[in-house]
């Protein structure tokens, strides 16, 4: 079965165009404000922990609040979780109005720390309703087409936020920001999503107990739950772009290096647009080409931004940053994928709320301790990036070398064999057993 091309998508799926204009009205509010927060808090602080501290508060919640958010969207409607997280995020995000100052730098954690709670069960809701609402053939298509969106609203989000912020004031991103939430809500409130089926009632704690039973049963999706966490042990270079931006090559006029950061964040966005598009046309829908794009990727991504650290000016550093996150995003689309086919509907919620959770924690951990090996001088910029590099670098090494011998990622797997979902996990397994990978429809 071929998989539909981008236009078929869009043109034969109302929900999923619906889920899609919703995703773009918000993210890219999303964007205009982060580039503004950051630029601030470096420049009220004068202190590169203010950046992590912005990404503790942007991702604590997400770690805490995992495990009761995946849940929660095992058992509620999951277009209305979306719903009702977009409305307190609209009220969230004016509160960030009250960011005037260094003394008001709490406000900003504060919001911060609230939308991130609300996230925490938008997303799982969010990334567990696409298998819902397309088709089998839909289903990589629909990821990577939500990947480059996301990219492409990072793209014009930095560019037009750090415009905005710097012509038309702070105020105004943090009102759009807001706007945004709502718009997604309307877009959401028209979507027909399927009821997710589960037996008997809820049963609290043993829900949970229930999700880690059914993951430490199969190998396959414990084994993909690793992927973004791996991820999040290079996240330090998420700290160190703004430095780069403001500090080391600011540009000219560049007020609290709004410019030179809202560069970097858009050179992000184009190669986390261009990677899962490109690696498509390779991979299809073949899980074991999947597996092996997200291993080399980790590989790949680490030595772009080792050389990253010896880039001499802005244009550079954006370039290397923009083929690193291509990579990146391989990763990010790709272990995405590799769940939402193997996971069972029923506790799809509690398997992504439980990645998210993982992804976070290193993610915050990682900013931390770069940030900190930073402003104590044990390390330099160009230092960090190299180390990070070679983190990620590593943990490639590490699933290359478990792809070669087998152990943890079998070529099939169990989890919904004979269940929901079974039948697509089975005709892709073949079609990857037989090297008969299919060709993506542009």
């Amino acid at each position: 079965m071929s998989a539909v091309s981008y236009g078929q998508l869009v043109r034969r799926n109302r929900n999923f165009r619906l889920y899609w204009g919703g995703q773009i009205v918000s993210q890219l509010g999303d964007w205009f404000s982060a580039i503004t927060i950051q630029a601030l808090l470096l420049q009220y602080t004068g202190q590169a922990s203010s950046l992590a501290w912005f990404m503790v508060a942007s991702m604590l919640p997400g770690l805490l609040l995992g495990p009761l958010a995946g849940v929660v969207v095992d058992r509620l409607p999951r277009r209305s979780v979306m719903i009702a997280a977009d409305l307190l995020r609209a009220g969230i995000a004016l509160g960030l109005l009250g960011l005037r100052g260094p003394d008001t730098a709490w406000v900003g954690y504060a919001c911060v720390a609230g939308l991130a709670a609300c996230a925490a069960f938008f997303e799982p809701a969010r990334i567990s309703t696409l298998p819902n609402i397309t088709e089998e053939e839909e289903l990589v298509t629909a990821n990577a087409l939500s990947s480059v969106t996301w990219s492409l609203m990072l793209t014009s989000g930095a560019l037009v936020g750090g415009l905005v912020g710097r012509y038309l004031g702070t105020s105004a991103a943090f009102v759009l920001n807001a706007a945004s939430f709502i718009g997604s809500a309307l877009f959401l409130a028209r979507m027909r999503v399927p009821a997710t089926v589960q037996e008997g009632t809820s049963r609290g704690f043993r829900d949970l107990l229930d999700g880690f039973r059914y993951v430490r049963a199969h190998p396959g999706i414990l084994w993909a739950l690793t992927a973004k966490m791996g991820w999040g042990l290079a996240g330090g270079i998420q700290t160190l772009l703004p430095i780069y931006g403001a500090r080391l090559f600011p540009l000219p006029g560049d007020r609290a290096g709004q410019l030179s950061i809202s560069i970097l964040f858009a050179a992000s966005g184009v190669g986390t647009a261009l990677g899962p598009v490109l690696a498509r046309r390779v991979t299809g829908r073949n899980l074991v080409r999947i597996r092996w794009a997200i291993a080399t990727s980790f590989v790949v991504a680490g030595l772009f931004y080792a050389a990253m650290a010896h880039a001499p000016n802005l244009g550079i550093t954006g370039l290397l940053l923009l083929l690193a996150r291509m990579h990146g995003a391989v990763v990010w689309v790709f272990s995405t994928v590799l769940l939402q086919i193997l996971v069972q509907d029923r506790f799809r919620g509690r398997v992504f709320a439980a990645e998210t959770s993982l992804f976070t924690g290193t993610m915050m951990l990682s900013s931390v301790a770069t940030s900190r090996l930073l402003d104590s001088g044990t390390l330099g910029v160009p230092q960090l990036t190299l180390a990070l590099g070679g983190i990620s670098a590593v943990v490639g090494a590490v699933w290359l070398a478990r792809l070669l011998t087998g152990r943890g990622i079998p070529t099939s797997d169990p989890a919904v064999e004979g269940q929901e979902g079974g039948s697509l996990v089975s005709r892709v397994e073949t079609e990857a057993v037989d090297g008969a990978a299919l060709k993506a429809a542009e």
